[in-house]
């Protein structure tokens, strides 16, 4: 009896590690997509607080609008953040790749839809990971975490 408390507490510490997790609960990035009136926001952070990211790298390609392609990268970033108007696609790819300080990758490919039917404005995000669609409706955005890719 004496010692499951200690070895609980063995486990809790090392179970993220040994399952590609980061240690760091704010390293975990979240991807949020938001319209407003006249444009289309994305954000990629820390889910739970401010963390400095190795790299960041946003990819977006039009696909009803195949002009529209869009390459982002931040280095030793808090964040990216990118915004485009509303009129420019409705339809477009979006991959995610975020490197963490402690070595772990995380990854997101999706493909987002815009537009309007008869209940109003929304967002639909068709994740090929799990392969799901999330609909949500303006005013709410868009909000997932990038899930863990591998351990470099």
């Amino acid at each position: 009896m004496v010692a499951v408390i200690p070895a609980l507490i063995v486990l809790i510490l090392i179970t993220p590690n040994l399952i590609g997790r980061p240690a760091v609960l704010s390293a975990i990035p979240i991807l949020i997509i938001g319209m407003t009136e006249s444009n289309v926001v994305i954000d990629v952070g820390g889910a739970v607080d401010h963390y400095r990211y190795r790299t960041i790298q946003l990819r977006l390609l039009g696909l009803d609008n195949m002009s529209f392609q869009e390459n982002l990268t931040a280095t030793e970033s808090y964040g990216l953040d990118f915004v485009f108007s509303r009129n420019v696609t409705f339809v477009f790819d979006i991959s995610v790749l975020v490197a963490n300080q402690e070595g772990n990758t995380f990854a997101l490919n999706a493909t987002v839809f815009t537009g309007e039917d008869e209940i109003g404005e929304f967002i639909a995000v068709s994740r090929r990971d799990v392969f799901r669609t999330d609909v949500v409706y303006v005013p709410a955005d868009f909000r997932t975490l990038i899930p863990v890719g591998r351990t470099e």
